[in-house]
């Protein structure tokens, strides 16, 4: 799955050749993306802090860079290479030019790949929220519909997977557009005590984040639905992921969100899809089945 996702960004990006812009190191720059001329590229990236270039344009410069060294990695990976054997190299490129969001999307497969699952959930929320900003991520390199609603939904998954929280309220967790793509359901990791509706500790951290979240994106409407793991009858499983349902409304209505809730269950009957469901044991998987969507209206 790795491969394949990388090989598609590199196939988005062959063709693209952005309007001519007044920085000479930035066209340069995208002249040597087109080349795969990595070290022009980062020479380029080097002189534009003192060449007649915008602080946009430098940044974009850098970020331009950081494609070519992107599109190397991706090239030997998809010639039988590691992802992992080029760790290091994406980690530099993210502190030296703070993405692009192709980087950190490659960050959070690692991330994923080693099951640290908050560190994944981290990057691919930072890798959606960087495609979608439209100064630092232009048409010609942005994600398109599709590549979108996979990282909101590998960020999802992987806070479901992670052991403990993870904010949804980190830069752009909260939003439910991304370049004008609708995401309507978000997936909470709000935990219970097993058999009960009751939060556990981290249970109530989540439930506090996504009111936060609720108070800043202010729907007037949301559908909570909630869902159970397999383990007891499905009878059972159905009163319970209501009950959670009904616990997290009272929670967020209790701590500042307005709006309309309306509660629907489904038990065991709608089973988290995981991207590799190979990837996780037994348990992990019925964590990921365990789950409120906050459908936002």
């Amino acid at each position: 799955m790795l491969k394949r996702s990388l090989a598609a960004t590199l196939f988005v990006l062959a063709g693209a050749a952005p309007a001519a812009a007044a920085c000479d190191s930035f066209t340069g720059v995208v002249e040597a993306l087109n080349a795969g001329d990595e070290q022009k590229a980062h020479a380029l990236a080097e002189t534009a802090s003192t060449a007649n270039c915008s602080a946009n344009e430098r940044a974009l410069t850098g970020r331009v860079a950081s494609l070519v060294t992107f599109n190397r990695i991706v090239a030997a990976v998809g010639a039988g290479g590691k992802l992992s054997d080029h760790q290091q190299a994406l980690e530099e490129l993210q502190r030296q030019y703070g993405g692009p969001w192709q980087v950190l999307d490659a960050l959070g497969d690692l991330a994923r790949e080693r099951k640290d699952y908050e560190q994944a959930a981290r990057f691919y929320q930072l890798a959606l929220e960087d495609g979608s900003n439209e100064t630092m991520t232009p048409d010609w390199m942005a994600p398109d519909e599709q590549y979108i609603l996979r990282l909101d939904k590998l960020a999802s998954e992987m806070r479901l997977a992670a052991p403990r929280p993870v904010q949804l309220a980190m830069r752009g967790g909260c939003k439910v557009s991304f370049r004008g793509v609708k995401i309507k359901k978000k997936s909470t990791p709000v935990r219970y005590v097993f058999g009960t509706a009751d939060f556990t500790p981290e249970g109530v951290e989540a439930a506090k984040d996504l009111a936060e979240c609720l108070k800043a994106v202010k729907p007037a409407s949301i559908t909570l639905i909630g869902h159970t793991d397999s383990v007891g009858s499905a009878e059972a499983n159905y009163r319970l992921s209501v009950a959670r349902a009904e616990t997290l409304k009272g929670y967020l209505s209790s701590n500042g969100y307005a709006g309309a809730i309306t509660v629907v269950g489904k038990g065991e009957d709608q089973p988290f899809t995981p991207d590799d469901a190979s990837a996780y044991d037994t348990e992990t998987l019925n964590q990921l089945h365990r789950r409120v969507e906050v459908d936002v209206e």
